[in-house]
């Protein structure tokens, strides 16, 4: 009988609670290491959260990375606790996803496009230009459809009009679809006391008749140049024109904004984004940007459901 290999999760992340719930029989899972000192000594899915500097006291095969920040706590992990990077792995997106694929559910993938319309037209009444952005823009310019093979819905909106996002929530969240099944949770994210995201998490009490995705408004602030993606903390940018004005598109017997210049905005994210890649990590994407150094904004990640 082969050994499992035994493995530390580094992210007490949704993606690393999801990571543990799809690869709990494959891998013996020792424990989660997080930055952040207000989780150590809780558990997540069993499994409890350590201080990063109590890997060392684990008899551990591989450190498999469930943040986004991979190359912080790469360096943090090589450097600091002086581990090799050999033993450092990085997950595909899919494995740090709720549903794998809710796309290709025909049913899910008519609730999300319902979703993504009316979220773009309620906006839109109340003078807020939510822009598709990352692989749902990819989605609609490549294959005039949401990618099979997709996990989420990616808004962007303009850091000037966060504010009000949030203070529309309750009533975004009542023009969303819904049926016996589905049922609408809604979480404000912050980085260091900074809300940089609205996420609309579709959960489901039957899987077989809809799956759950989820729909993030992500806060973009333009400086120097540069749209920054907020929730990233610094990682994702893209030129500013993209963001500064849109273009707008009819899609879904209804419209869609998408970035400004799409074909150069998707260049320049994915490369040649006109050949389908089915499964990826966040090494990928061509625009990210490589953190040598720790990144203290993702040792203070906060949630507040609304």
């Amino acid at each position: 009988m082969n050994k499992k290999e035994k493995i530390i999760l580094f992210g007490a992340s949704r993606g690393g609670e999801n990571f543990i719930k799809h690869n709990k029989i494959k891998y013996e899972i020792l424990a989660i290491a997080d930055n952040d000192q207000k989780r150590w000594g809780s558990v997540l899915e069993g499994l409890k959260v350590i201080n990063p500097k109590d890997i060392l006291k684990y008899d551990f095969d591989n450190i498999y990375i469930t943040s986004q920040w991979v190359d912080s706590i790469t360096y943090q992990l090589t450097k600091d606790l002086k581990i090799s990077l050999e033993k450092i792995k990085i997950p595909k997106k899919s494995s740090l996803k709720e549903s794998f694929k809710p796309f290709e559910h025909d049913e899910t993938l008519k609730f999300a496009r319902e979703s993504l319309c009316k979220i773009t037209q309620y906006l839109s009444n109340h003078n807020i230009i939510a822009i598709i952005d990352s692989g749902t823009a990819l989605g609609i310019v490549r294959d005039k459809d949401l990618i099979k093979w997709d996990d989420d819905i990616d808004f962007a909106i303009d850091s000037k009009s966060f504010e009000q996002l949030i203070s529309l929530a309750n009533g975004l969240k009542g023009i969303l679809p819904k049926n016996q099944y589905s049922k609408w949770k809604l979480e404000l994210i912050s980085l260091s006391n900074e809300d940089v995201c609205l996420s609309l998490e579709l959960k489901s009490s039957d899987l077989n008749m809809l799956k759950e995705f989820e729909i993030s408004l992500q806060k973009r602030t333009i400086k120097d140049g540069l749209s920054h993606l907020d929730s990233s903390a610094g990682i994702f940018y893209a030129p500013a024109l993209h963001f500064e004005r849109y273009e707008r598109v009819d899609s879904f017997d209804s419209f869609v904004y998408l970035p400004y210049k799409v074909d150069d905005f998707l260049t320049f994210m994915y490369g040649n984004y006109k050949e389908p890649k089915k499964d990826t990590s966040i090494e990928s994407y061509d625009n990210r940007v490589v953190q040598k150094n720790s990144n203290i904004k993702s040792f203070d990640v906060s949630k507040k459901i609304i």
